[in-house]
């Protein structure tokens, strides 16, 4: 039987469940214009060699390898995995990205704020607490545009860390401030505790209000004396990954891969080595979606090789159609619900 569009519909309404996981990439950040590998590499050519000097650093022979290969056109996740051994080079490039990306968040984060429009992930989230008060959300981005949307809409977030103004890392506190006391009134008065709806976000890769300060670890929207915990493409990527706090954020995001019902990926490139172990063996065995306006090939592997993955992304043809895949079965639909927004609206009546 093919796909239609009452399917593909039905398919897409049937994941929002109690279970769904959903899993961020950075095409939906760069849709509210948060720069890409490209651009970060444009960057980073630009600015490291000045700050290199600037601080009289002595990692500039371990930078001209990469600098080259950026140049002869190879991919920054790529020129950087290959390249970087260097701890100085490294917290550097993460400094540098960390400030490539924070002159573009506040723009996207003040469209979120002051939009007429609803955002499309505060619409996702306030569609899913109609059947459970907790969603797992994970994103391989540092910015911090799923906190803004969850926050435009009154939804809590369990990111780990306790606290306001400065935050410390403490899982259990931060979990326990998920809680709330329910008095319920009368004679033989009874006090509960219920859950508010909240979402538990984990970010394996850090993220941009996360510093280290005196061996401890802290999130602060203020501009804190520490160094950014981010963890930069490259080898110490996969070093740092074991690290305190990115080893506990990366651990719940693959218990909750493992305990899914659902898989919902949006703007995702199927390219993090950390996630994909648990994912490759998950999305064959529950309903899952792909967004993205463009699939990468990591993610025609994944919708070719699991038959119950349902796959979105923008027609080639004409951007406001969408070709869609469901195992060896195509179809394209005069719909652009590739898009985040249009698939909330259109599809999910939101």
């Amino acid at each position: 039987m093919g796909l239609d569009q009452e399917q593909v519909y039905t398919d897409v309404q049937d994941l929002f469940r109690k279970g769904l996981v959903i899993i961020v990439g950075s095409g939906a950040s760069s849709a509210l214009d948060i720069p890409g590998m490209g651009a970060l590499a444009k960057y980073l050519q630009e600015n490291i060699p000045k700050a290199i000097s600037s601080k009289s650093l002595k990692c500039l022979p371990q930078w001209k390898p990469v600098s080259d290969r950026l140049e002869q056109g190879t991919g920054l996740e790529d020129a950087l995995v290959n390249g970087v051994d260097s701890d100085e080079l490294a917290t550097l490039i993460a400094t540098q990205i960390a400030d490539c990306l924070l002159k573009e968040e506040i723009g996207a984060i003040e469209k979120l704020l002051s939009d007429n429009e609803t955002p499309a992930f505060s619409r996702i989230f306030q569609h899913i607490f109609k059947t459970t008060k907790s969603v797992d959300v994970i994103t391989t981005n540092y910015d911090r545009l799923l906190e803004v949307q969850a926050a435009r809409v009154g939804i809590a977030v369990d990111s780990m860390f306790y606290g306001q103004t400065v935050g410390k890392f403490d899982q259990v506190q931060s979990s326990k401030a998920m809680l709330r006391p329910d008095n319920q009134p009368g004679k033989r008065r009874v006090s509960t505790v219920q859950t508010v709806p909240h979402i538990r976000l984990s970010k394996p890769h850090g993220s941009l209000d996360w510093f280290t300060y005196n061996g401890q670890q802290y999130r602060s929207d203020l501009a804190f004396p520490g160094a950014r915990r981010i963890v930069a493409p490259g080898k110490s990527k996969y070093r740092q990954g074991y690290d305190v706090p990115f080893d506990r954020q990366r651990e719940r995001a693959n218990s909750a891969i493992d305990s899914a019902q659902a898989l919902l990926f949006v703007g995702y490139g199927f390219n993090d080595d950390h996630l994909q172990t648990h994912i490759k063996d998950k999305i064959r065995e529950v309903p899952s979606l792909i967004l993205s306006r463009t699939f990468t090939e990591n993610a025609k592997k994944y919708l070719s090789t699991s038959p119950k993955a349902l796959g979105i992304e923008a027609d080639t043809s004409n951007r406001k159609f969408s070709h869609v895949q469901k195992g060896d079965t195509e179809t394209v639909l005069n719909r652009p619900i590739w898009n985040l927004m249009d698939l909330v609206k259109e599809v999910l009546g939101k």
